[in-house]
């Protein structure tokens, strides 16, 4: 089964000190997946920062990023946009918040029959995809 990696799995590669248990959970997966709307994410919190050293560092990351998932990033089509809009309209019926990435990156992994590895599956616990916490593996 494909692994898709959520935003938070790919930023833990930036921080300082990584937590080694998700890095090697990392390395381990054969050949993951990431959807276009963790580039969203990261970028975003690229311009956010103020300090230009780390916006210079993320850059360089994300730059080595797009390289290494070449091939393996999904874009957002017509199906897994309509698949995020029902996960949403969904949850608001249901009295919870999804967030439009969050229901984005779901509806990508869900397009490819995959398992999305996440630190918040909280976040997606209630859709029906097979999750992974490398935090707790």
């Amino acid at each position: 089964m494909d692994v898709f990696f959520d935003t938070n799995v790919i930023s833990e590669l930036f921080r300082t000190r990584p937590t080694q248990p998700v890095v090697e959970f990392i390395w381990r997966c054969e050949k993951p997946w990431i959807s276009v709307a963790v580039f969203h994410e990261l970028t975003f919190g690229l311009e956010r920062l103020a300090d230009s050293a780390r916006r210079t560092r993320l850059g360089l990351f994300l730059d080595q990023l797009r390289g290494q998932f070449r091939g393996r990033t999904i874009d957002v089509d017509l199906a897994i946009a309509e698949s995020a809009g029902a996960m949403r309209g969904t949850a608001v019926r249901q009295g919870w918040v999804l967030s439009e990435m969050d229901s984005l990156i779901a509806a990508t992994a869900a397009a490819r029959s995959a398992q999305l590895a996440t630190r918040n599956t909280r976040n997606f616990e209630r859709l029906g995809i097979p999750l992974i916490d490398p935090w707790r593996r």
